[in-house]
Order: C-alpha cells, then structure tokens, then sequence
C-alpha cells in the first residue's frame, strides 16, 4: 500500500468517528416520555409534555416507588423513592429520583451504592447515553410519545 492509501484510510476513519461522537452525544432525542426502570420493570414514567407522573408499584415491594421531598435550592420540582437492587446486611437500598419540570429533567439524586456512577451523571434531559445506576438495576430512559393512529378497534 502506497503512502496515499494511508492518508484517505485514516481520513475516512477521523470522518466516520467524529459522525459517530456528534450522533451519540450532541443529538437530542425528541423523546418527551422520560421512564425510569428497576430491572425490568417501569416503575416511574413522566410526560414532560403534559407533567404528568404516573407510578407503577413494584413487585415484589408494592410499597415503592414512594413519594418524598426534592432536595431544596437544587431545581427538582418532585422526588421519588425507588427501592433498588443493591443490598446492604442484607436489605434492599432506596435510589432517590427526582424530577425537573423547567429543564424537563431527571436524575438519580443519591443511592447508597459504592462508586456513585448513576448519581454523578446529574440531570437527564435525553441526550446522549442513558442515566444507570447498574448495582441497583436502576436506569433512565427517554422515549418518543408514539401515536399509532389506531383506535383499538380489530
């Protein structure tokens, strides 16, 4: 191979990671359904186009998610409790999810998990890769609002 051939390889290798970097990170998703998971399971799912939340108990511990108190001076508008999968002696921890309506965010406040990962992403609006908290299988997702047009007649 010739030294040209080097060249249009290697510029073609810089174009097709800047792409890739511009796409991943600085594109918005026009999703406005932002759902927070444990596991599997949906258990915070907020409209930021009507602000509207709606809570799905969890399985095993219908008891959660729970309301609590956003942390003051901070932007959250709303707070929520959700336990997660992480355990301490032996018991179950509470992941701390608040909400923004102004900035249509969302964020895992504090958990009591080792390193911190999930609550050191701060505020959520859907760019970029999704908030997770992996020892408590808690993580966040925005999704577009899709209207099928179908009546749910067959």
């Amino acid at each position: 191979m010739k030294k040209q051939d080097f060249i249009i390889i290697g510029g073609l290798l810089i174009i097709f990671s800047i792409i890739f970097v511009w796409v991943t990170f600085f594109t918005t998703q026009d999703g406005n359904i932002g759902k927070v998971y444990q596991g599997s399971q949906v258990v915070i799912e907020v409209d930021f186009k009507t602000k509207q939340v709606k809570t799905f108990p969890q399985k095993e511990h219908p008891e959660y998610p729970k309301t609590t108190t956003p942390v003051e001076g901070e932007g959250g508008d709303l707070a929520y409790v959700v336990l997660g999968a992480y355990e301490i002696d032996g018991n179950r921890t509470e992941v701390f999810i608040e909400i923004d309506w102004d900035t249509s965010s969302i964020r895992i406040e504090r958990d009591e998990t080792p390193k911190q990962i999930g609550v050191g992403r701060s505020w959520y609006n859907g760019k970029g890769l999704p908030v997770i908290s992996l020892p408590n299988a808690v993580y966040i997702k925005f999704e577009k609002e899709v209207d099928t047009g179908l009546d749910g007649a067959v």
